[in-house]
């Protein structure tokens, strides 16, 4: 399985991974409490129960993988970063219960609301606790690292392999006796999307990218990797929380402030001023470099969202209603556009 560069939001996944869930009264017994009520929020299951209220999770990678995400989570701890969930431990002192060939965890519930970006407030305090997550990420040194969790100086490697793909698709519509509607946007876009990977790589080279992946590879630090705003959650209490640490990985700190970035510059109409708040508040609680920011031009360059999607459709098959495609293929095709204009603005800045 290869983890996503970029991640987001995908709520189909959700609901199919939902339906995997073996939920049985049994389930619960072995975890030693009564099940009052089930609600299903996102990926997880919130359960209310005699003894309090926990997430339930259902393991949904190979063991070794979440060994590293339990690791991840017992490292920052140990380093004083209070903002991530606790796992719940089992009876017998394990992280997670077997049943009937599925391996289940438990974490707190936590009450609250999920973080808004459009919110300066939000998102400035959304910042701050990405900052101090990174620092406190330094020094972790896992019993073992699966090859897909390792992406020090990859993102050539990961970058060259979407672009063939990209190629591939497009023979694989091209010789399409038919074209649909969702064939006919990818051709519209697929060869400008296919330049930008290749000069994204080409930049990328230009850069201090394999210095930087050095140095945080002898730092051992790691990153998130999914910090959207549904897995920052304000509790009520005021306190903030850090959630879904599912697809972490060690790489440098960039990736996971260019995907911040990103993430508003899709809802703020590509708005460069936006792009660099964020950066300018990241960089008063964790410096950032030079090097560190134009590292970040080849990221935005890259047309992941174009790629994913297609991704989906052509390769992956999932079984979604065309007119869903037709919508997310038309948005991020789009985006293709108003990115070279962002970047544009960005390296004059930079």
């Amino acid at each position: 399985m290869r983890m996503e560069l970029f991640m987001e939001e995908n709520r189909q996944l959700e609901r199919e991974f939902l339906g995997e869930y073996n939920l049985d009264v049994k389930l619960f017994e072995a975890m030693g409490f009564k099940v009052k009520q089930i609600i299903p929020v996102r990926s997880v299951h919130r359960i209310v129960t005699d003894k309090g209220f926990f997430c339930l999770k259902r393991l949904k990678f190979p063991m070794e993988d979440m060994n590293f995400i339990f690791a991840v989570l017992k490292h920052l701890k140990e380093k004083g970063f209070n903002n991530a969930f606790n796992i719940v431990k089992q009876e017998n002192g394990d992280d997670f219960i077997n049943f009937r060939g599925d391996k289940y965890f438990l974490t707190e519930w936590i009450d609250g609301r999920e973080c808004d970006f459009m919110n300066p407030m939000d998102l400035d305090a959304a910042i701050e606790v990405l900052a101090r997550l990174h620092n406190a990420s330094e020094g972790y040194t896992p019993a073992v690292c699966p090859p897909d969790r390792y992406w020090y100086g990859k993102w050539p490697e990961y970058c060259a392999y979407r672009i063939e793909e990209m190629r591939q698709m497009k023979e694989q519509v091209q010789a399409k006796p038919e074209k649909s509607e969702v064939d006919d946007i990818y051709l519209d876009y697929v060869d400008t999307c296919i330049n930008d990977g290749i000069e994204a790589l080409h930049i990328l080279d230009k850069t201090g990218y394999r210095d930087l992946s050095e140095e945080a590879s002898k730092k051992r630090s790691f990153i998130h990797h999914d910090f959207a705003h549904h897995n920052v959650v304000h509790s009520f209490d005021g306190k903030i929380h850090v959630v879904d640490f599912d697809y972490s990985i060690m790489d440098i700190r960039m990736h996971d402030v260019g995907s911040l970035i990103l993430r508003n510059m899709k809802k703020t109409n590509w708005d460069t001023d936006k792009a660099m708040d964020i950066l300018e508040s990241y960089d008063r609680r964790n410096p950032i470099s030079s090097e560190e920011l134009k590292v970040l031009v080849p990221f935005f360059l890259f047309p992941q969202d174009f790629w994913m999607i297609s991704r989906q459709y052509y390769i992956e098959r999932k079984d979604w209603d065309e007119e869903d495609f037709v919508d997310k293929m038309s948005t991020k095709s789009e985006y293709t556009q108003l990115r070279r204009k962002f970047i544009e603005e960005y390296e004059k800045r930079v």
